[in-house]
């Protein structure tokens, strides 16, 4: 039993020195739109997505399918896979104003 919970101990922190080591990327609400709008990306790396807000926001994206809800004065993460060259619609059902893209180059 010591030894299993050793070895989870181990990849979990493993698995979180790997996420603290890729891309962050910021996007942020005001006035319930996100800035930036659109936001470029590597193609076919991973990385990871921050907001925070005074009220709750919601990141969603229908491909790949992700959703989030930051609550208010939170920072939320999402960590995106890689993803194809391409452009990536998200939005947000709390606030219709505040969609964008992220684009994969």
């Amino acid at each position: 039993m010591r030894i299993a919970a050793a070895a989870f101990t181990f990849f979990a922190l493993q698995a979180g020195a790997v996420a603290d080591d890729l891309q962050t990327y910021r996007l942020e609400r005001k006035g319930h739109k996100s800035a930036p709008a659109e936001l470029h990306v590597p193609a076919a790396k991973p990385f990871v997505l921050t907001n925070n807000n005074d009220e709750a926001d919601e990141f969603e994206m229908n491909a790949p399918p992700l959703e989030k809800v930051i609550q208010p004065g939170a920072e939320g993460r999402v960590r995106v896979r890689p993803l194809a060259p391409g452009r990536y619609d998200f939005f947000d059902d709390f606030h219709p104003d505040a969609k964008g893209a992220i684009v994969a180059e």
